[in-house]
């Protein structure tokens, strides 16, 4: 990895307008090389099975296709792509702050960037992941919408504590904000995982059910009598039915803190269920 993450180490070989072009054949290194020219020059249009370690780009490239290219610790800084395409290609611990995306297809899960880079620089993640965002939904790549987005939040979560340490936000807020994000994550995937979110939901409720199982189980009357003690699957039917909001069936409250339970357990629900309900429209009707 670059010692610093915004330029080359060494002293590289500069490539200016008019300078012939590394050899860019299939098993070919470019390395240590800097394009000050502002767009890309390259001896053909289609670059395949081509390594590129420790080059600095230009501020734009158009018109080319790169097949199993690797690049690894090079800098796009700002670099605007124009319709280009990567097939099969990885970006290892590249630098692609400010860099613009247009017409471009690229698989977001091709860039990996070390650990270090969530604590010296997260606003580059944040930024090539929010680019290739608005590339995606131009170009209706919806799979390649939904890793980025992924992606873009996590990097948002690595930013806050960026902007912890330069007093842009308050411990409090920024604690508040990291736990929102992992409990989004972890429960539904940011909205992408709706299987998982609906296995969390049926693990919730039957978590609330062994609840109201020990503490309203002999408050509640079922088929219209009072029970010394409902049994656990009548708890778990009457938790379920009102956390679905269909109602208490056979089987009501009687005593006024059961009631009160129920209130609240049924005014919760009515949230949860809105949130289960934008997870299944944001992963399948986006």
């Amino acid at each position: 990895m670059l010692t610093n993450l915004f330029r080359l180490d060494g002293t590289p070989t500069t490539i200016g307008q008019g300078d012939p072009a590394p050899a860019m054949s299939p098993g070919n290194v470019v390395a240590n090389v800097v394009f000050v020219n502002e767009s890309w020059t390259a001896p053909a249009k289609k670059v395949r099975e081509v390594t590129f370690r420790g080059v600095a780009f230009p501020k734009s490239i158009s018109r080319a296709t790169f097949t199993d290219c690797s690049f690894e610790d090079c800098l796009f800084l700002g670099t605007s792509f124009s319709e280009v395409e990567f097939h099969g290609c990885a970006f290892i611990n590249c630098n692609l702050w400010k860099a613009r995306f247009e017409q471009v297809y690229l698989d977001p899960d091709s860039i990996v960037l070390e650990a270090r880079f969530k604590v010296e620089a997260a606003n580059v993640g944040v930024s090539v992941f929010q680019a290739l965002l608005a590339n995606f939904a131009e170009e209706r790549q919806d799979e390649f919408y939904m890793q980025a987005d992924i992606r873009f939040r996590r990097w948002k979560r690595y930013q806050i504590w960026a902007d912890l340490r330069r007093k842009r936000l308050t411990r409090f807020k920024a604690w508040t904000k990291w736990l929102a994000s992992i409990t989004y994550e972890g429960l539904a995937g940011f909205g992408y995982r709706p299987v998982r979110f609906f296995v969390w939901t049926v693990l919730l409720f039957t978590a609330v059910s062994c609840i109201n199982y020990k503490v309203i189980g002999d408050t509640v009357a079922v088929n219209g009598a009072s029970v010394a003690q409902a049994s656990f699957v009548d708890a778990m039917f009457y938790t379920f039915s009102v956390l679905t909001v269909l109602g208490f069936s056979s089987i009501v409250p009687t005593g006024e803190f059961s009631k009160m339970i129920t209130v609240f357990e049924a005014l919760a629900a009515i949230g949860w269920l809105g949130i289960f309900t934008s997870v299944l429209v944001k992963r399948f009707l986006r």
